[in-house]
């Protein structure tokens, strides 16, 4: 189970990496790339920020795990003795830094990833002229 949720994560950064590059492959002009793909690359990079931390929760709750409960032992009263030790270090997994914030992060860093296609697209025909 843990292999399909690292394939949707890859999946969403294919996703992201591919957007700006397909509309510059179809030969959309500049403002159309850049008006189309940041909504785009938005949407995948909230998609792919929330969905760790959806699907942790749900192998949790899967698992049987109390997320009301008040230490760990009371938490993992109903999961199988044999995942316990699991159950209990995808509890702890989830600490740290929020989706929101994760989101907020990879908007920045990935923001000028657009304009670095544009740029690519530029030197490319700048080279099929000469």
């Amino acid at each position: 189970m843990d292999i399909f949720g690292k394939m949707i994560i890859v999946g969403f950064l294919l996703f992201i990496l591919a957007t700006p590059i397909i509309f510059s492959l179809k030969g959309y002009d500049n403002f159309r790339i850049i008006a189309w793909s940041f909504p785009l690359m938005a949407v995948f990079i909230f998609l792919g920020s929330y969905w760790p931390h959806f699907y942790v929760d749900l192998r949790l709750e899967l698992m049987g795990f109390d997320f009301d409960g008040m230490n760990d032992l009371d938490r993992a009263r109903n999961v199988l003795p044999e995942i316990k030790e699991e159950a209990t270090k995808l509890y702890w997994s989830t600490m740290g830094i929020g989706w929101p914030l994760q989101t907020f992060i990879w908007m920045v860093i990935l923001s000028p990833y657009p304009f670095v296609v544009l740029g690519c697209k530029a030197f490319i025909k700048y080279l099929k002229r000469r």
